[in-house]
């Protein structure tokens, strides 16, 4: 979850702000408004460089959305 990354970036002494990129891949179109919801609780201005891709599946078939995120951490 991003409450995840939010934590794991603040044990690495940054925080939100130190992401640079977000590579968002969901299993169906209609995912990314949840999405995009989510996302604009955790950011803000200036965004991350964001891409967002449909696939027809991840690695789990439970698995609906993942985010690989890169941050920039001193």
């Amino acid at each position: 979850t991003l409450d995840n990354l939010k934590h794991t970036l603040e044990c690495a002494g940054v925080g939100m702000d130190a992401v640079l990129q977000v590579l968002i891949y969901v299993t169906d179109r209609e995912y990314l408004k949840t999405v995009n919801q989510v996302y604009a609780e955790y950011f803000e201005a200036p965004y991350p460089n964001r891409a967002a891709l449909v696939i027809a599946g991840l690695a789990r078939e439970e698995m609906l959305v993942e985010l690989v995120v890169y941050a920039a951490v001193p």
